[in-house]
């Protein structure tokens, strides 16, 4: 197979065996979204939205393909599975430890961001659940952090995380998970759907210390460990206006693509230069930056209380795909929290 776990989210044909083969044919063809690819096989979403399983014994080739007329994609909407999903924004924000438990992922990156340091549980843990957990609770306690599963709201896994005892530890409400797609999000007349005056926005290969001034949510985390975070993915800019003036840039922004995805994020105006536009400026000149690269669809991640990120991605297109919160071992866990680990964490970010 050419494909692997990084194209998921991308339009893909796969050419496998026929379990039962047919006169005349051994083979036939798949097209469409590739939702889950692991060890044993890769699951294709049609047009239609039916899943095809494909075994990786089966799988004769694979490969990616150019997406669908926009219009038709348009119509449609990206297409994928919230665990797919999941895994796309983990590939764009690399926790600075990795630890696979089965299919799950454990993340470290000394408090910064939730995302960064909890448990990714898509798949299959390869272990009883309780046992599971347990693994869970000593990476966490190995690394001085609170044990935390980031669970999409009202999937299985989830459920079955409260019947063990676990709780809803953060953002009880769910962190809200927002796509649209490229063909949307940018305009048909042009690159540039904002005024062509005013200032320019500067794309940065790494987050300079001034633009980190702006981003201000790192608070006591080292500065090397935020950094390897934020620029952690292979394919990463950072958006900055007014970079080269005293005192910093006054709008920033973040931009990564995988899996023929880009994510926004750290979408920042300083108080003083609020309600100029700088903002969308950022966003316009990311998502240029993001289909240059080949995204073919955006996510964003905010919270359903900000009402100003909301009306700021409303006219791209965006729209809730699903919600997640943070689940920790409560008083009734069959793994209970280590009595100096409750109180601990640093999350500064959702």
């Amino acid at each position: 197979m050419t494909l692997g776990p990084r194209d998921v989210g991308r339009r893909v044909v796969v050419r496998y065996l026929l379990e039962t083969p047919q006169p005349g044919a051994s083979a036939t063809d798949v097209v469409g979204l590739l939702v889950a690819h692991d060890a044993a096989g890769l699951e294709v979403e049609t047009r239609t939205g039916d899943r095809v399983r494909v075994p990786a014994a089966r799988v004769v080739a694979a490969k990616p393909v150019p997406p669908r007329p926009a219009a038709r994609r348009e119509r449609s909407g990206p297409l994928i599975d919230a665990d797919a999903l999941q895994q796309i924004c983990d590939q764009g924000w690399p926790a600075r430890t990795r630890q696979r438990l089965g299919d799950w992922v454990l993340r470290e990156a000394a408090g910064f961001t939730g995302r960064a340091n909890s448990v990714l549980p898509v798949g299959d843990p390869g272990l009883p659940l309780d046992d599971a957990l347990e693994a869970v609770q000593g990476f966490y306690d190995d690394h001085d952090l609170p044990a935390l599963v980031q669970a999409v709201l009202g999937a299985g896994v989830e459920q079955r995380l409260l019947d063990a005892g676990w709780r809803v530890a953060r953002h009880p409400e769910g962190v809200l998970v927002q796509v649209t797609s490229m063909s949307r999000a940018r305009p048909t007349r042009g690159p540039t759907h904002g005024p062509t005056h005013g200032p320019k926005v500067e794309l940065l290969e790494t987050p300079t210390e001034e633009w980190m001034s702006v981003y201000g949510r790192t608070a006591d985390v080292p500065a090397d460990v935020v950094a390897g975070v934020l620029a952690g993915a292979p394919v990463t800019t950072f958006a900055a206006v007014g970079s080269g003036r005293p005192g910093g840039p006054v709008a920033i922004g973040r931009g990564v693509v995988t899996g023929g995805w880009l994510g926004l994020s750290a979408v920042e105006v300083v108080p003083t230069r609020r309600r100029e536009g700088l903002a969308r400026r950022v966003v316009d000149a990311l998502l240029d930056w993001g289909a240059g690269q080949g995204a073919e669809a955006a996510y964003l991640q905010t919270m359903p209380g900000n009402a100003a990120a909301l009306m700021l991605y409303a006219p791209y297109g965006f729209v809730t795909h699903h919600r997640y919160r943070y689940l920790a071992p409560g008083p009734g866990a069959r793994v209970r929290p280590a009595p100096d680990r409750q109180a601990v964490g640093r999350d500064r970010a959702h």
